[in-house]
């Protein structure tokens, strides 16, 4: 189903929506489609993680295209997208869970991503996602 999901959005035009470009990169996410996410994440990207970190574009790749890393399900819902001509921020929850080498996480988190359109593409600027601890 991922693959198909991945498939699905493979050339889409991006000009309207940037929704569009938050789908496929969860899809790409999931299905590990290395090429899609690198066409996705804008050049200059920065993941800031639940703990405070700081992560390049480079790291983000690595840890999502790793072997150690194991995605079984993941979801994201609530997605409010606030936008102003080639900017977007979008305010998320994503919820997911598998494992890092070997050791099993659960998250529920709030996540915020900027969004810009280069070239009439939207690509993902950043992203933070902090842990909902209910």
């Amino acid at each position: 189903m991922l693959a198909t999901l991945v498939a699905g959005w493979a050339g889409a035009s991006e000009t309207g929506d940037p929704r569009q470009a938050i789908e496929r990169y969860d899809a790409a996410w999931a299905a590990r489609d290395k090429a899609t996410l690198e066409e996705l994440i804008a050049p200059d990207f920065v993941y800031f993680t639940s703990k405070g970190g700081e992560w390049s574009r480079a790291r983000w790749l690595a840890f999502m295209l790793s072997p150690a890393y194991r995605l079984d399900a993941a979801r994201r819902t609530e997605i409010v997208v606030h936008s102003t001509g080639d900017v977007a921020i979008a305010s998320t929850r994503w919820i997911g869970n598998g494992s890092f080498e070997g050791r099993p996480f659960r998250d529920d988190q709030r996540c915020s991503m900027a969004i810009v359109r280069e070239g009439g593409s939207w690509r993902i600027l950043s992203e933070h996602c902090t842990q909902i601890v209910q």
